[in-house]
């Protein structure tokens, strides 16, 4: 099983400096859509695997793109980011990184299954600013989680932030720094660089 991290396309907060984060569910660009769309020819989809996207409007909609007209089965999970990394101690959560409300997701991405069981606190905050210790809990949470899909491979939607948090998170487990993650299962890949 793979389990790989795939940064978003470029979304209408990344090309306004400072005030794009400002900016709710900021959409994809043209340019964000269309590589969505190319890299569903460069790595194709099929029935055993998961597509998992984090609760924002640009993540869910690099998904839906990628995933449009495949078997994968595609879920929106709040601990799939996005996340700040490195942490910083001032625990807001800019507009563009808010998740959206369950409602909204369930009309405009149907397709998307929730996970169950899941703390109501983590969709309405996310993980963005979860300190460490938390993070970490949760990171193992949501690794455990997509390997009990039993998909050969898992595909998670995330921004860049969010995997270099993952990143760290499994280094820190297979190095012995806490249990999990790491050990026996590293994660074979980190990113699928989204065509230009």
């Amino acid at each position: 099983m793979e389990i790989i991290f795939v940064r978003h396309g470029e979304a209408m907060h990344q090309l306004d400096g400072g005030n794009g984060l400002c900016a709710h569910d900021p959409p994809l660009t043209d340019k964000g859509r269309r590589a969505a769309i190319r890299l569903s020819r460069l790595e194709p989809l099929g029935e055993s695997d998961a597509l998992v996207a984090g609760p924002v409007l640009y993540l869910l909609q690099t998904a839906d793109l990628w995933a449009r007209g495949t078997g994968c089965s595609r879920f929106v999970h709040p601990l799939a980011g996005p996340r700040q990394h490195p942490f910083r101690y001032d625990f807001r959560t800019p507009p563009c990184q808010r998740p959206m409300e369950l409602e909204r997701i369930a009309g405009r991405f149907p397709e998307f299954l929730l996970p169950a069981h899941l703390p109501e606190h983590l969709w309405l905050q996310g993980i963005h600013t979860l300190p460490g210790i938390l993070f970490a809990q949760q990171a193992e949470r949501f690794l455990t989680w997509c390997r009990g899909l039993e998909k050969s491979r898992v595909f998670i939607v995330t921004a860049e932030s969010t995997l270099q948090a993952y990143r760290a998170h499994v280094s820190a487990s297979s190095s012995g720094g806490r249990a999990g993650a790491g050990r026996g299962n590293r994660l074979s890949r980190w990113t699928v660089p989204l065509p230009v």
